[in-house]
């Protein structure tokens, strides 16, 4: 009797054990799932904003980002189906607008190849071949120029305002050195009026002078007659 009791005990702990490992998988497979979506969600946002700025590199590593999320997706979407779980209707719709912009049917569940595992043995210089890093690559140097550009422009801004500066600064002292041109000039004139002015006065005061003498050597004379 303690023998089939203790049998008993045994089955039921296997049960529960058994129970409690599905139980942990639906939840790992869920978890993948939502996190699948989660990834395809952030992957398409990201497309679409390389879409909107017309930039091909940024474009072209969106849609590599795109199509390996598709693939997580349904990957984890199938296990995540066989174990119980129920698909949620918006991740479908997302991976129907997934498919229209990668130009495929909305109901297509293609996926792209894994790469071997025997690639992450290669050295670096062959990782860097693959689309994804070539992509990217051209993404950053693409920003880098962009920057660069930017730089210069704010460069050529500053120089340009400097100039502006300088200029104005310039055409100031022109036209402070050409008011006291000016004023030394009209000081000159007044100097020369003044004088001219002084000398015609003394002629005018000589003739004077001479005119009274004259007339009093007349009236002199005619006295003495």
């Amino acid at each position: 009797m303690k023998n089939i009791i203790i049998i008993c005990l045994l089955a039921f702990s296997l049960t529960a054990c058994n129970t409690a490992t599905k139980n942990e998988e639906k939840i790992d497979f869920t978890k993948s799932y939502e996190s699948a979506a989660l990834a395809l969600t952030d992957a398409q946002l990201n497309y679409d904003a390389a879409v909107a700025s017309n930039d091909t590199a940024r474009i072209a590593a969106a849609k590599v980002q795109l199509e390996t999320a598709k693939t997580t997706y349904l990957k984890s979407k199938t296990y995540y189906t066989a174990n119980g779980g129920i698909v949620k209707t918006e991740d479908e719709q997302l991976l129907a607008k997934t498919n229209t912009a990668l130009g495929k049917p909305v109901n297509d569940t293609t996926t792209i190849a894994a790469q071997p595992t025997a690639e992450t043995t290669k050295p670096l210089s062959n990782l860097e071949q693959t689309p994804m890093a070539i992509a990217a690559k051209k993404f950053i140097d693409s920003s880098k120029l962009n920057a660069n550009k930017k730089i210069k422009q704010v460069s050529g801004a500053i120089t340009t305002g400097e100039n502006t500066v300088k200029q104005v600064s310039d055409a100031v002292s022109t036209g402070q050195n050409t008011v006291k041109n000016n004023v030394i000039k009209a000081n000159e004139s007044l100097t020369k009026v003044s004088d001219s002015t002084k000398k015609r006065l003394e002629e005018l005061k000589k003739q004077g002078n001479d005119l009274r003498n004259l007339f009093k050597r007349k009236a002199d004379t005619t006295k003495n007659n």
